[in-house]
């Protein structure tokens, strides 16, 4: 099931984040990660769709806000987060 993420997810979606930037080689910080996923949620800065298998959080996208001087209104920009 796909639905958007809720505030009581960021457990699983810290881990996932945290995961993800591993594999990019950084180094792994679970507590900044979710302070990171916290910080966009609460101030609205992205927006979170999360894919759920049973009570687990398999994977999810991030949806940044962007504006487009030539469309004159704001877009979103899609970040794949694939697991």
């Amino acid at each position: 099931m796909i639905r958007r993420a809720q505030i009581a997810d960021l457990p699983q979606l810290a881990q996932l984040f945290d995961d993800y930037r591993v594999f990019y080689r950084k180094d792994s910080d679970l507590s900044a990660a979710n302070d990171f996923i916290k910080e966009r949620m609460l101030a609205e800065e992205s927006v979170i769709f999360v894919h759920e298998s049973g009570s687990d959080i398999t994977g999810f996208t991030q949806l940044y806000p962007i504006f487009s001087s030539t469309r004159m209104r704001r877009i979103w920009l899609l970040k794949r987060f694939v697991y």
